[in-house]
């Protein structure tokens, strides 16, 4: 990953981090990737960049979800919420040369907060006591659906 992804990485997490409802930063989308060797991932950032905030990865055989969120907070844990289901998914905080720190945690695929978002597209992280919501445009509801198609398998 290069250093300006990176640094703009650190000020969307800022910006993140500030909000109070309301989405994390003006056109970040939701995008899906299944590379070769890599496995399924979702990523919350700037479309067609390392300017990634939240990542989902998984394994299909297990039915597991790995969530990371760069520049979170352990303290709590990774708060993710989708209506009224919410989940809390115990947390690490992870040392990165190339984006300082960022928690990473794992849940089950069917976990309610996951399960409502793979429905409805809908989903919020709570960190620091700050709501932001990440919901998933019209336009971005296809990479969440092949991302739980995918995770399904």
């Amino acid at each position: 990953m290069s250093r300006l992804p990176v640094m703009i990485a650190a000020v969307a997490c800022a910006a993140l981090g500030s909000c109070v409802a309301g989405p994390a930063a003006p056109g970040f989308a939701w995008s899906y990737q299944n590379n070769a060797g890599e496995g399924p991932k979702l990523a919350y950032g700037a479309p067609s960049s390392d300017n990634v905030v939240l990542m989902m990865t998984c394994a299909p055989d297990t039915r597991r979800v790995d969530v990371s969120l760069i520049g979170g907070s352990p303290q709590g844990g990774l708060v993710l919420t989708s209506g009224d289901a919410r989940q809390t998914v115990a947390a690490t905080l992870v040392a990165s040369p190339d984006t300082g720190q960022m928690i990473e945690g794992s849940t089950h695929l069917a976990s309610p907060a996951l399960a409502r978002f793979a429905r409805t597209g809908d989903l919020s992280l709570v960190d620091r006591g700050r709501t932001v919501s990440l919901d998933a445009t019209p336009s971005d509801r296809a990479s969440v659906n092949r991302f739980f198609a995918a995770c399904s398998a």
